[in-house]
């Protein structure tokens, strides 16, 4: 069986996979030594692929290879499913191309528009012959509320709402609301606009912490994928197993 982990700035998620099929998933804050080692117990743990933004545990990594686990770390020179055509895929994100590489998995031969909604929103676009040809980076949600309070004297610091505002604020917070959430849809209706000129049977995947905030209000027909990046790392680690 197969166990992905996906590193992040805030939050740790882990996943363990049999072939495709997802068996047992969990986020944390914190990642456990000794909760990674009941997984590899629990579940017979062949193999291991880690994104993450960050130096990884090294007693972890010390316990995978006492037990002798295949694992991987996935870098600019991991092989992959798909074409790159980044030019400088020694920037690109780990995370952004297993978002790429899950959302190729989920619906192949198609062009594909993986919008990914945590600190930042990123863009990225895989074609139907396979190629991931780059993407965009904005401001994520949260990051906008806390630029607004931090770089202004009076504007408080708001937390999102899965009840969409009304257009027109009537009051500080309401205009504060309204003009981040709907800049945020705009912006993402504007980039699939755009690019089904290019892509005219474009299929959208929307995934990430605050997807669930436009998830439901987006005009364009989407699929929403909680766990997008985690099912592109276990297909990343099916094409390396040997």
């Amino acid at each position: 069986m197969n166990l992905v982990i996906d590193q992040g700035n805030t939050l740790t998620k882990v996943a363990v996979f049999d072939q495709a099929s997802m068996l047992y998933e969990t986020v944390t804050t914190i990642i456990d030594p000794k909760e990674i080692r009941s997984l590899t117990e629990r579940f017979f743990i062949e193999r291991v692929m880690i994104c993450s933004v960050a130096q990884f545990s090294k007693q972890i990594l010390a316990l995978f290879e006492k037990k002798r686990i295949q694992c991987f770390i996935l870098t600019p020179a991991t092989a992959l499913p798909i074409s790159n055509r980044y030019r400088s895929p020694e920037t690109l994100g780990s995370d952004r191309i297993a978002a790429a590489v899950g959302a190729n998995f989920l619906k192949p031969e198609t062009d594909l528009l993986v919008i990914d909604m945590g600190t930042a929103i990123t863009y990225d676009v895989v074609t139907a012959n396979n190629e991931y040809r780059g993407g965009n980076i904005s401001l994520g949600l949260t990051s906008r509320f806390r630029a607004l309070h931090d770089y202004t004297h009076r504007l408080p610091r708001l937390k999102p709402d899965t009840h969409f505002p009304h257009f027109i604020g009537t009051s500080t917070d309401e205009a504060i609301m309204a003009g981040v959430m709907y800049g945020i849809l705009f912006e993402i209706e504007g980039v699939i606009t755009n690019l089904t000129n290019e892509y005219t049977s474009l299929s959208v995947f929307l995934t990430g912490g605050d997807s669930i905030y436009f998830e439901s209000s987006l005009k364009t027909p989407i699929f929403a994928v909680k766990n997008l990046v985690l099912v592109g790392l276990n297909r990343i680690l099916n094409h390396n197993a040997f």
